[in-house]
C-alpha cells in the first residue's frame, strides 16, 4: 500500500536574511541560498524557518478517500498565527450525520465550535470530530512545520508551477509516530511518503499527506495549501 505526504514551501530567503548582518554577509547569503537549492534537507529546513517566522498565513485543507464509515476530517480553511491561534471552519464526517461544516475558533489552548447541536460557539474537544486542534498546526514546535525537518531521506523531484510561482518538489518519508504526535491523526505504526512544493523565496506552498490515517485499510490523502504569508491574524475567544 503506497502512502504519500506532499508539502510545498521554501525557506532559503529567511536563512539568507539571518546571515545578512554578519561580516561577509553578501557572500554568506549567497552561500546559504545555494546550499538550500542544492540540498533537499536544507531546503526543508529553510521552509520551516520561513513558516515559523511569518506573522500569519492562510490555510486550506482538502482530502481524498476518507473512509465512509470513519469519523474524520474532510477539509478546512482559515487563518492562523504562531500564538498559536486559528479562526475559520472545518468540515468533518460523522457517520450518523454525514458531512458537517463547523465554524471554529482556537486560541489559548482551547477550541470553540458551532455545531448543528449548539446554537452558538461552545467549547469542544476536536478529537470527538476526528480532527486536531487547528491552532496547534501553527505552533513553531510540534506543529505542521516540524514535519518538514522530521522528513527522512528527502530527495528533489521535478520543478513545477503553483499559480504564479515556480516550485521545487521534495519527497521523502515520515514515521507515523511523528505524524500522530504533531497532527493527532494518523497511525503510529505506519510510514507516510512525503512530497513538498517549495518556492524560490522559501515559502512552503502546499503539502499532501497520503497514507492510512484511519483504522480502515483505505489510504487517505490530505493536501495543505499555505498562502498570504505575513498577514496579520487576530484571534479572540468567542464572547
Amino acid at each position: 500500500m503506497r502512502r504519500t505526504l506532499t508539502a510545498t514551501g521554501t525557506i532559503a530567503v529567511a536563512a539568507s536574511l539571518a546571515l545578512t548582518g554578519c561580516s561577509g554577509g553578501g557572500k554568506k547569503k549567497s552561500d546559504a541560498a545555494a546550499s538550500a537549492a542544492a540540498n533537499p534537507a536544507a531546503m526543508l529546513a529553510t521552509a520551516k524557518k520561513t513558516l515559523d517566522e511569518t506573522a500569519g498565513v492562510h490555510f486550506k485543507l482538502t482530502s481524498q478517500k476518507v473512509p465512509d464509515k470513519a469519523t474524520g476530517l474532510l477539509s478546512g480553511e482559515g487563518d492562523g498565527s504562531h500564538a498559536p491561534a486559528f479562526k475559520g471552519s472545518i468540515k468533518v464526517q460523522v457517520p450518523v450525520a454525514g458531512a458537517v461544516d463547523v465554524p471554529v475558533v482556537a486560541v489559548n489552548g482551547k477550541v470553540w465550535a458551532k455545531t448543528p447541536l449548539t446554537p452558538k460557539m461552545a467549547q469542544v474537544d476536536p478529537k470527538q470530530f476526528g480532527a486536531p486542534d487547528p491552532a496547534k498546526i501553527f505552533a513553531t514546535e510540534g506543529g505542521f512545520s516540524s514535519l518538514l525537518t522530521a522528513t527522512q531521506k528527502p530527495k528533489f523531484g521535478d520543478k513545477t508551477r503553483s499559480g504564479k510561482d515556480v516550485v521545487q518538489t521534495v519527497t521523502g518519508t515520515l514515521p507515523g509516530t511523528i505524524v500522530k504526535k504533531n497532527l493527532t491523526i494518523g497511525v503510529e505504526a505506519e510510514t507516510y511518503d512525503t512530497t513538498y512544493l517549495i518556492t524560490d523565496s522559501g515559502e512552503l506552498r502546499s503539502a499532501t499527506l497520503t497514507g492510512q490515517f484511519y483504522s480502515q485499510s483505505t489510504d487517505t490523502s490530505y493536501t495543505v495549501e499555505l498562502t498570504k504569508y505575513g498577514e496579520q491574524v487576530t484571534v479572540s475567544p468567542p464572547s
